[in-house]
């Protein structure tokens, strides 16, 4: 059972703005993929495809590093860090570990359907825009193991130097 509430209430406008934002793409996905599988296309595929894309294409607004420290810096920045309640639990020179304790997006899938194992799915599609990200990252490895949409209280994100 997810149980996805935030614990964390900001009043920062931008915290909320980025939270309507990640519940909007979190839509937009949700809409797309369900298009795209009720006309019996391979839905998942496409949309990992894509999303890795997506990810890929992200990395001009992250540093040129091989330091696990450095790289996820730029994932604890304000107010982005708030609007997931992001925080960094390992640190070390070889790797580093955040925790994300809340996911608007799993928030608004948990409003559009209440079948687990679809949440499930569309977040780790989701997921790919991490690992596309990553992947433009030769020295890194990425891990992601917890999920919010799999009934963990936190997901998670391991950045290891190989």
């Amino acid at each position: 059972m997810i149980t996805n509430i935030p614990t964390k209430k900001f009043s920062d406008p931008k915290v909320q703005i980025l939270r309507r934002g990640a519940e909007y793409r979190a839509l937009f996905l949700y809409h797309i993929l369900k298009a795209l599988k009720d006309h019996g296309y391979e839905f998942e595929m496409i949309g990992r495809e894509g999303i890795f894309a997506l990810g890929r294409s992200n990395r001009a607004g992250f540093p040129d590093t091989d330091i696990p420290e450095v790289f996820t810096d730029t994932l604890l920045e304000p107010p982005g860090a708030s609007s997931m309640q992001i925080e960094r639990t390992v640190l070390s020179e070889k790797e580093a570990k955040l925790e994300f304790g809340y996911c608007p997006m799993c928030e608004l899938w948990q409003k559009v359907t209440d079948d687990q194992d679809m949440i499930a799915l569309l977040c780790d599609i989701a997921m790919e825009v991490d690992r596309g990200l990553v992947d433009t990252y030769p020295e890194f490895t990425l891990r992601l193991e917890k999920r919010i949409s799999a009934g963990e209280a936190v997901c998670d994100f391991w950045i290891r130097k190989k």
